[in-house]
C-alpha cells in the first residue's frame, strides 16, 4: 500500500516519493527462491538486481527427462534476461557481505574482477552443495561417473554416456 511504502521510505531515510530513488533489492541467486522474488517484486517500487553465476533459472525436476531425450535442454531453463523490469543482472559470485554498510562484494565469473553492489534490501537465495554423506569415492568421481543432476551439464554428460553405451 502507499502508506506502507511511505513508512518504508521514512525508515530508510528517503526524502519523499517524488525525489527519492527506489530502494534497491539485491537478489543473490537465480534458483527457485531468487527467481521468484526477482520476477514478482514490483519493479515500479524497487530497483531489483540479481547476482548469480548461472544466467538462467533451471527447472531441476525435469532434468532427468532431458538426460533421456524426452525434453530438449532449452525446455527446462528460463533466462534471467526474461525477468521484466530487472534493474541489472551480474553474472558473478558474491564473495563478502558487509551488513553494516549494506554492501555485497562480488567476483565476475568471466573476468575475475571484483566489484561492490550497495543494497537497501538483500535476498540471499544461493543454492547449496549436494551432501555426499562421506561415501568413499563420490567426491573423487564427481563429474566423471557421479552426477547429482543439479545442472544442465550433468544431464548432458548422462545423455552422452547413454548414447555412448548404445554405440558400442
Amino acid at each position: 500500500s502507499a502508506a506502507a511504502m511511505q513508512a518504508l521510505r521514512r525508515t530508510l531515510g528517503f526524502a519523499s516519493q517524488a525525489t527519492a530513488r527506489k530502494p534497491r533489492v539485491v537478489v543473490l541467486g537465480s534458483g527457485w527462491g531468487g527467481n521468484k522474488v526477482a520476477r514478482y517484486l514490483d519493479k515500479t517500487k524497487f530497483d531489483v538486481r540479481v547476482v548469480s553465476p548461472a544466467n538462467h533459472f533451471l527447472f531441476t525436476p525435469l532434468l532427468p527427462s532431458t538426460a533421456v531425450g524426452t525434453l530438449e535442454f532449452r525446455a527446462v531453463q528460463e533466462p534471467v534476461r526474461t525477468i521484466k523490469g530487472l534493474g541489472k543482472y551480474h553474472q558473478a559470485k558474491a564473495q563478502k557481505l558487509d551488513v553494516e554498510n549494506r554492501i555485497v562484494n562480488c567476483r565476475d565469473i568471466f573476468s575475475g574482477d571484483t566489484f561492490d553492489i550497495n543494497y537497501d534490501f538483500l535476498v540471499i537465495s544461493a543454492g547449496c552443495k549436494t551432501n555426499t554423506f562421506a561415501v568413499p569415492g563420490v567426491t573423487q568421481e564427481q563429474q566423471s561417473t557421479v552426477f547429482f543432476l543439479k545442472h544442465l551439464y550433468h544431464a548432458r554428460r548422462i545423455r552422452d554416456r547413454i548414447l555412448e553405451c548404445f554405440e558400442r
